[in-house]
């Protein structure tokens, strides 16, 4: 295949996961959190740049520029058709009912996450300003790309976090409310142990928890064991909490503070995350009363779990 011939349309968010946050006619409606501005689109038109993944180092060696896209793409088919049978089976089980996760598939959708978080324009920006001040034949543009790959090809890196995430405790929650899970250019969240904070950087650290909103209605949350030690009893569980509007919108506020840009949602209801954007920075939603007051705190229910460590199915 010729290199004219490849998609140089690249989604640092996959496509796969975009719709199932579309409707039946494949549209969502997308909110520009810089411009305060929504309208609608389609997974095809979001978080996606042409060439984002080109490899200039590689094609000027000869090399297959699109390598690094064609891998992402072949980690994203396998999350898709894990996760897609996820999505099936969360919506028909009973509260509390556990979900067999083989650990290969445990693996392979932690790497996932890992890769995810890296992988974005917020990661790519992130470099091209550390290289800024560094002499380079390349613009920084460029020289960001590279070592954009470089870090999405660091197999410490991504071995530390896909780690943190799958020897994480697995929670699912369904959301059964009008008020839908929404996403974002830069889904993977990460929320500190006190609920307190959502963190771009430091997450792999005791206490400190992942938010993924996985569809409009289910969200998984990851806790870290040593912290969270009395919930490794619930791993691979759908919560018995029953969601609120309030626990609904507490857990989009993560996607609201991690997009670089877009936000996505099912409606045209963007009103919490304009009125959240301005306390970005501030301590205004961490009152004590906000406090544990989340869909992912097990432990409010009484559930004092044993300390051993159920293995996946």
């Amino acid at each position: 295949m010729t290199i004219g011939a490849q998609p140089k349309l690249h989604h640092y968010v996959p496509q796969f996961y975009l719709r199932r946050f579309a409707d039946s006619d494949g549209r969502f409606w997308v909110w520009d959190k810089t411009k305060d501005r929504a309208f609608q689109s389609t997974p095809i038109s979001i978080a996606a740049e042409t060439d984002f993944y080109r490899l200039r180092e590689f094609e000027q060696l000869g090399h297959d520029p699109y390598t690094l896209e064609k891998q992402l793409s072949h980690m994203e088919g396998q999350t898709a058709a894990i996760t897609d049978k996820w999505l099936t089976s969360l919506r028909q089980m009973e509260p509390g009912q556990k979900m067999p996760i083989p650990k290969v598939h445990r693996y392979i959708v932690a790497r996932f996450m890992a890769v995810q978080f890296l992988r974005t324009a917020d990661a790519r920006e992130i470099l091209e300003l550390l290289y800024s001040g560094k002499e380079s034949p390349q613009s920084p543009e460029k020289a960001g790309g590279d070592f954009h790959a470089g870090l999405l090809w660091d197999q410490r890196l991504i071995r530390t976090i896909t780690n943190h995430i799958r020897d994480a405790t697995w929670i699912f929650a369904r959301n059964d409310t009008e008020t839908p899970f929404i996403t974002s250019d830069n889904p993977m969240a990460f929320r500190t142990k006190d609920n307190r904070m959502w963190l771009k950087v430091g997450f792999v650290s005791e206490g400190t928890y992942g938010v993924y909103p996985m569809a409009p209605d289910l969200v998984m949350f990851t806790h870290e064991r040593k912290f969270w030690k009395k919930i490794r009893c619930f791993d691979r569980s759908l919560s018995v909490v029953t969601m609120t509007p309030e626990m609904v919108e507490s857990e989009n506020s993560g996607q609201v503070f991690m997009a670089s840009r877009f936000l996505v949602s099912p409606k045209n209801d963007f009103q919490h995350a304009r009125e959240f954007v301005p306390t970005i920075g501030t301590d205004l939603y961490a009152s004590p009363e906000h406090r544990g007051k989340t869909p992912n705190d097990i432990v409010l229910l009484g559930g004092q779990g044993p300390d051993n460590d159920p293995q996946s199915a």
